[in-house]
């Protein structure tokens, strides 16, 4: 772990206050503390031995979602990212975490960052985590269930095209949302890719939660199982975020840096993979209207905001619908929604009441966590409010002339 690395990031905040008002956990609480602001002093006091790294700043740290809403609003260029990964990680390495919510933090990463373990973890009865899990995690139940597996869509087969496109599958969409890598494969194609696909990790929830070796190593894995000079593509937006950012990750790693850099430079969501994409949409007598949420990862990480809503208001028959703070956090944030079930909580709630507001039908978004939490206040609210990966609503539009 390099102090000096992280210090000289946080020493470019010149205290402004712009990152406030982006940022979710400061608008709920108005606590300095609970600010992108507050989180960079407290880092920068514990490297300079002017606090101690110890419980105080790991609390702090820990309410942060990590939706980097902050970074488009600083002035002064802040990677606040790397910032609260780095200090995580420092923080993993000192007993300041009870014995307890560290294995127990370490046990749900390697769940949900392996297949066949999160296959088994849904069988649970209820599909909630047991109990002793969830207190060692926040203190409390957990307040929502996982969603069960979506089925995968049958669809005629498309010829595949002479372009080599790798797709990453990923742990949480291979499991939980099957359907949705399959019409990513289809919308691939469609484009005139010739698909390569495969289910590994990228190590994103690894690196969000501190866990830097191990994000680290499946970084050099990825690297190493990817073909060379072939675009790679993901609908998943925290996988998209980390694999764009493996230059600067693996920037110390003399084997490794040099392939990195040539490696984030590939990496493509698909929406923009797809943007310009000539898809033949077929004419549509239906009208729907659709509200897009931003996958903070995808907008705040990767820059991504207008290719998603050009590819939704292309669709035969679509309104598009601006969600008001479509870019603020809905709380999901990896395993943020089980280790501070309050605050995400609220932002669900705050969430619900704009998407309830546009009148819209659907509401597309393009990352696992954002889709099953919002689908649980759906499903919790009885809404016939259908929430679909932006993946799902291109490709049917594509295939039919029913959304």
């Amino acid at each position: 772990m390099n102090d000096q690395k992280l210090y000289d990031r946080t020493v470019k905040c010149i205290r402004c206050g712009f990152c406030l008002e982006a940022c979710p956990t400061f608008v709920l609480t108005g606590q300095e503390t609970e600010s992108p602001r507050g989180r960079i002093y407290l880092v920068r006091s514990a490297i300079e031995g002017e606090l101690a790294w110890d419980k105080e700043v790991l609390e702090h740290l820990d309410t942060c979602l990590g939706c980097r809403a902050c970074e488009p609003a600083c002035p002064s260029g802040v990677e606040y990212g790397s910032i609260l990964e780095m200090a995580r990680e420092r923080l993993e390495t000192l007993p300041v975490r009870r014995p307890m919510g560290k294995i127990a933090r370490r046990g749900l990463l390697k769940v949900l960052t392996t297949p066949w373990l999160m296959k088994l973890g849904m069988l649970w009865p209820g599909r909630r985590l047991p109990r002793s899990l969830s207190k060692a995690l926040s203190g409390r139940s957990p307040e929502a269930a996982t969603p069960r597996p979506q089925p995968v869509s049958k669809a005629p087969a498309t010829p595949e095209g002479n372009a080599p496109v790798y797709f990453l599958e990923g742990c949480v969409m291979s499991v939980m949302y099957a359907g949705t890598n399959e019409n990513t494969r289809f919308l691939l194609r469609r484009a005139g890719g010739r698909v390569d696909s495969k289910r590994q990790c990228c190590g994103a929830l690894d690196l969000h939660a501190g866990q830097g070796d191990k994000g680290r190593s499946k970084a050099r894995a990825l690297i190493d199982g990817c073909p060379e000079n072939a675009p790679v593509v993901t609908n998943s937006a925290g996988c998209g975020g980390a694999m764009k950012e493996y230059g600067d990750l693996l920037a110390a790693d003399p084997a490794y840096a040099d392939r990195a850099r040539r490696f984030s430079k590939r990496v493509r969501d698909i929406t923009e993979h797809l943007s310009g994409a000539d898809l033949e949409l077929p004419r549509s007598n239906r009208h729907l209207r659709i509200a897009y949420h931003d996958a903070c990862h995808l907008a705040h990480g990767q820059g991504v905001l207008k290719q998603p809503r050009e590819l939704l208001r292309s669709l035969p028959g679509v309104q598009l619908v601006e969600l008001e703070e479509s870019d603020r956090c809905c709380g999901s944030a990896g395993i943020y929604n089980l280790t501070q079930p309050e605050l995400a909580r609220r932002l669900l709630e705050r969430k619900w009441t704009f998407i309830e507001q546009t009148g819209a039908e659907i509401v597309a978004t393009g990352n696992p966590g954002c889709l099953a939490w919002i689908q649980q206040a759906a499903a919790e609210k009885g809404s016939a409010v259908r929430v679909a990966h932006t993946v799902d609503v291109i490709a049917e539009a594509v295939r039919s002339t029913s959304l």
